[in-house]
């Protein structure tokens, strides 16, 4: 990464030298004209391809987080640079936050449901219950379909078990 930095600011350094050095009347060359298009071109995929670079690191960084959690592996930490040490950390922090603020946990049913409704028994008596979609259910022990929004707080506490996905 720092030859292509290197290599671009080079160019950028030239090409201003050699844009300070013509006249009006030089840029009328075809041959000079060309040569400043090429170098203006090249930088300009040169930055492309390291923003490219980067974008990708900082995707598999936070693909990282999603598979592995909070903490950096320890084979992973020397293959990663400060910096994007310093990513990760901040990206972790930001996922915290978010995750507090909402009370929920972002890491848990990663695989999208394949149904919104679930059976499930209901393990003892447990009265009456408001759930999420705002309807009130006399929990007794049994066996129902429920929305799986409505579910996940009596799985939590051990209410009721999922009998299939």
């Amino acid at each position: 990464m720092r030859k292509v930095v290197n290599e671009t600011n080079k160019m950028y350094q030239d090409l201003t030298r050699k844009m300070s050095t013509k006249s009006r009347e030089d840029l009328k060359d075809p041959s000079v004209t060309c040569s400043v298009v090429v170098s203006n071109e090249t930088i300009k995929r040169n930055k492309r391809l390291a923003l490219a670079y980067l974008n990708t690191r900082m995707d598999r960084i936070k693909k990282m987080w999603w598979t592995q959690g909070s903490i950096i592996p320890d084979e992973m930490k020397t293959k990663l640079h400060q910096a994007e040490k310093d990513f990760f950390e901040g990206y972790d922090k930001i996922m915290a936050d978010y995750s507090q603020e909402l009370d929920i946990d972002l890491t848990s049913d990663m695989n999208p449901p394949r149904d919104h409704m679930v059976q499930v028994r209901i393990l003892k008596d447990y009265g009456e219950v408001l759930l999420r979609s705002g309807q009130f259910i006399d929990l007794k022990r049994s066996s129902i379909f429920m929305l799986r929004s409505d579910v996940e707080t009596l799985l939590q506490k051990g209410i009721a078990v999922q009998l299939r996905d």
